[in-house]
């Protein structure tokens, strides 16, 4: 009976982990969608205007939105700023190559100058 409930506590666990790690948000899922095949002008109409973007090697262009999301606090947490920033590569057809998500609390600020710490800031 002991492995019985022990194997079923192991399943649970690998389940509800599996579950939560395919939690996307909408802009991450959309992003996963159209990988490949989903060109600027898509994208643009999908997320609005990119906060910024750069020019990379080889013809390449980036693109930077941020997000921010304010948590209050409570007994267990403190307030503060989520803030999120994807970085999406077009190569010079203007597709989308490839997309990466950085996400960073700024645990008791509300107006953080920068959204990820350390990372390159975005240029106009």
């Amino acid at each position: 009976m002991m492995k019985i409930t022990w194997s079923i506590g192991i399943l649970a666990i690998s389940i509800w982990a599996t579950a939560c790690s395919h939690f996307q948000n909408k802009e991450a899922a959309y992003l996963d969608s159209v990988k490949g095949r989903g060109t600027q002008a898509e994208v643009r109409q999908e997320l609005g205007a990119p906060k910024a973007v750069r020019q990379a090697q080889g013809g390449e262009t980036i693109w930077v939105y941020e997000l921010l999301e304010q948590q209050s606090g409570n007994r267990f947490t403190a307030p503060g700023i989520w803030c999120e920033q994807y970085l999406l590569t077009f190569d010079d057809k203007t597709v989308l190559l490839r997309w990466r998500q950085l996400t960073h609390f700024h645990g008791g600020e509300l107006m953080p100058t920068e959204c990820i710490p350390g990372a390159e800031p975005p240029k106009s």
